[in-house]
């Protein structure tokens, strides 16, 4: 019979971090979606500050994507699972409130922001068998350096960014306790 993994353990095989069985705890998981929505959060007032200058933007960001990051960010203050997938879910509801028809313009700030609900929402399941961490980082990353063109160095680009994201995230938890 073949232990069930969790998502830590998946997203340290999808970004080719070397997994230790104590790594497995929510706090770090969270931690790390929590580091890839701080991201967002960067590119979203980077925006927000260089809106409206001439030749160089058009509008800044729109306040559906404030409304999505605060929403993310009181998801991620939730304590345990069932809370916070439960919290997930209700983001997810608002976010297809605020989004439309999939066939509409795109605001990527709330389209990376999904991509950590769903990280969540999905990788803390039991059992787990998602790869949104993953994912989501990819997108975050795609977004936070503007690539559109991908080529044999990419996805090890893509990886290295990762598991940088997670070494901080495991570092942020050991200062803060």
């Amino acid at each position: 019979m073949e232990r069930e993994q969790g998502p830590v353990e998946i997203l340290c095989k999808e970004i080719d971090f070397r997994f230790d069985r104590h790594m497995e705890t929510e706090d770090i998981f969270v931690a790390f979606v929590g580091g890839l929505v701080h991201e967002v959060g960067h590119i979203r007032g980077w925006q927000q500050s260089i809106a409206n200058i001439p030749g160089v933007t058009k509008e800044p960001p729109s306040a559906d994507s404030g409304e999505v990051l605060g929403r993310v960010c009181e998801m991620l203050a939730e304590r345990g699972r069932d809370a916070l997938i439960l919290r997930a879910a209700q983001v997810h509801d608002f976010i297809h409130q605020v989004e439309g028809p999939d066939d509409g313009p795109c605001d990527h700030l709330i389209d990376m922001l999904s991509s950590c609900v769903s990280a969540i929402r999905f990788g803390l399941e039991q059992p787990c068998h998602s790869r949104h961490a993953a994912e989501a980082a990819n997108h975050v990353w795609k977004h936070k350096y503007g690539v559109t063109l991908f080529d044999d160095c990419t996805p090890a680009w893509q990886k290295d960014w990762a598991r940088r994201m997670l070494q901080d995230a495991i570092l942020r938890l050991a200062v803060s306790n």
